[in-house]
């Protein structure tokens, strides 16, 4: 592929994104609609208006995942990422092992065998980090709670990638157990010597380096090492065979707690909003519409897609109230994590590859994917209200008890209390509303201190007051007062 032809594409279809993402934007809808459109209209399956095949340009438009996690890490601190605790993990694992179980039980019952039911499973179980930590930014959720868990079993479905790739290649050929043992071993070495490396070249090289490019006063310079930084990150774990993303992401999680992080957010941001708007437009590309226009093509692929979507918000659901996670969180949580992922090309590539799946199974896959990613800012951005809704419903059906205080609509809250903070201070406060007969919004970081006003029966919400979104859905619009009870002058002043 020609250079001047590549650049010629690029021009095309980010101009396409960015007229379509402007008209989305101006009827209610996410720009990323208007750039999977984009990709459509002008790719291969309508117009043609473009050369490059549509695997050449998403591998180019990666650079924009890689950036968008690298942005989300240097967001999470290693302090408030422990705070995702292991109930995150567990819910991520149990997510992965049960939507691949149910799908792979629904493959077999129509006629299906064993391998392509896996393979199926495992393409269904993962959801797309990119859309929905990009909706979740957009909205300033990431710190809400069902940010949280939405956030934290996308990170462990990257994680698993790896895994469903050997079973692929383990279903795929006449591999004995052992060797698959082997390689899986030795997958989880180098995962832990290249998690092992970065952290301790975050904490001891790269902090100096940008102190002393800071100390030169050119400006230029910051940004071309926090791209450097990024890339380098993503390019060591593509050569160990992980995700280029998941390297991004340990890049700025090391970064975090530097006192450069959210310069380095700033100045990495124009070049995320261009390649992540490559990346969707790339996306659309994929979508064949002669063949999903002919026949009965386009009924099978929406039901197949409407199945997806149902199935896996039934399946999260059920594992975050298994996991004792509260009603309105659990389903919140798991309309984040209703579409087909991106990476579940790369496994449905490899199965095809190996004829563990037909090319007309890939091609409806392939189809529903991208219109369970064309609701990804409908369902993502309106998670908090469908859940609300939802769980009267089921109250009203008596499938689910009534929440408690701390589960209650915070959107109906008029001339109300916000506190932030529940420590000593906060708890003094807490007590003097009390007895003047108000019982106050609490918003509190510590999930353990937010599960004990739960169980004291307020209403609390965990999340970091200094961003808008918190403060919005605790209700500060229609709020009589707020108080910050923070021991910090900085974060004070932040949450103010």
């Amino acid at each position: 592929m020609e250079f001047g032809t590549m650049l010629g594409d690029i021009v095309i279809l980010l101009g396409a994104a960015s007229l379509l993402g402007m008209l989305c934007e101006r009827i209610g809808f996410s720009a990323i609609i208007g750039a999977l459109l984009a990709g459509v209209l002008v790719g291969p399956g309508v117009l043609h208006a473009v050369a490059t095949e549509p695997k050449d340009m998403e591998q180019i438009a990666e650079i924009g995942v890689a950036l968008l996690l690298f942005t989300i890490g240097l967001e999470l601190s290693r302090s408030r990422l422990r705070t995702y605790g292991l109930q995150g993990v567990r819910g991520g694992v149990l997510q992965i092992v049960f939507t691949i179980a149910c799908t792979a039980g629904v493959v077999l019952l129509l006629g299906g065998g064993m391998s392509m039911a896996l393979v199926v499973g495992s393409m269904i179980a993962i959801s797309s980090t990119a859309s929905v930590a990009r909706v979740l930014t957009e909205q300033a959720e990431l710190d809400s709670q069902h940010g949280r868990v939405s956030m934290s079993v996308l990170i462990v479905q990257d994680l698993a990638i790896v895994p469903l790739l050997l079973m692929v290649s383990f279903l795929g050929q006449s591999t004995s157990f052992n060797d698959v043992a082997v390689e899986l071993g030795g997958r989880a070495f180098w995962l832990a010597c290249f998690l092992a490396g970065i952290f301790l070249v975050g904490l001891l090289v790269i902090p100096r380096i940008f102190g002393s490019t800071a100390r030169t006063g050119n400006r230029d310079l910051p940004i071309v090492l926090a791209l450097v930084t990024c890339l380098l990150a993503a390019w060591i774990a593509w050569l160990l065979g992980f995700s280029p993303a998941l390297g991004a992401f340990v890049a700025g999680l090391v970064l975090a707690d530097s006192p450069y992080a959210q310069q380095i957010r700033a100045d990495v941001l124009p070049f995320k909003a261009v390649f992540l708007t490559l990346f969707f437009a790339s996306i659309g590309m994929l979508a064949d519409v002669p063949w999903l226009l002919s026949g009965v093509n386009l009924w099978i692929v929406l039901g197949v897609a409407a199945a997806i979507i149902l199935g896996k918000i039934l399946v999260a659901g059920l594992v975050f109230r298994f996991l004792r996670i509260q009603g309105r969180v659990s389903i919140a949580s798991a309309l984040c994590l209703a579409q087909i992922g991106e990476f579940s090309f790369v496994i449905g590539t490899a199965a095809t590859r190996r004829e563990l799946i037909s090319n007309e199974v890939f091609q409806v896959l392939t189809s529903a994917s991208l219109i369970t990613l064309l609701m990804v800012p409908l369902l993502v951005g309106r998670s908090h209200w469908c859940s609300s809704h939802l769980v009267r419903l089921l109250v009203g059906l008596r499938l689910m008890k009534e929440p408690g205080p701390e589960g209650e609509s915070l959107a109906e809250l008029e001339d109300h209390v916000i506190l932030v903070g529940a420590g000593p201070a906060g708890r003094s406060v807490l007590e003097r509303l009390r007895v003047e007969g108000r019982e106050p919004v609490i918003i509190e970081m510590n999930p353990r201190t937010v599960r004990e006003l739960g169980r004291e029966e307020h209403r609390v919400v965990l999340g970091n007051a200094a961003r808008g979104g918190i403060l919005v859905h605790a209700g500060v619009k229609r709020a009589r007062a707020l108080i910050v009870t923070l021991p910090d002058t900085k974060a004070s002043v932040g949450v103010i």
